[in-house]
């Protein structure tokens, strides 16, 4: 796997510099999602089986549908899914 600075793989962004406060991120986050109700989340994909609360791509839903909401986990890492694909309305 190629790294990129430090031992971060360069296809994971680098979000969270040293200094920055998570929960503050995550807090910012969580009011960008109310103003501009923006859709992120595993119910929210056209990937998501909800008779089943799965994914039918395989990938873990409960990082993603924890509350409260959080785009970054504790250590500053993203909390996304690069497959979500919106559902529409």
């Amino acid at each position: 796997m190629s790294r990129g600075l430090g031992n971060r793989p360069v296809f994971q962004p680098q979000l969270v510099h040293a200094g920055e406060d998570v929960a503050g991120l995550n807090e910012q986050f969580r009011g960008d999602v109310a103003a501009f109700r923006l859709q992120f989340r595993c119910s929210d994909c056209v990937y998501f089986w909800r008779s089943k609360s799965a994914c039918t791509l395989g990938w873990p839903v409960d990082q993603l549908n924890a509350d409260p909401i959080h785009i970054l986990d504790a250590k500053g890492e993203p909390a996304f899914c690069k497959a979500f694909e919106p559902e529409g309305s």
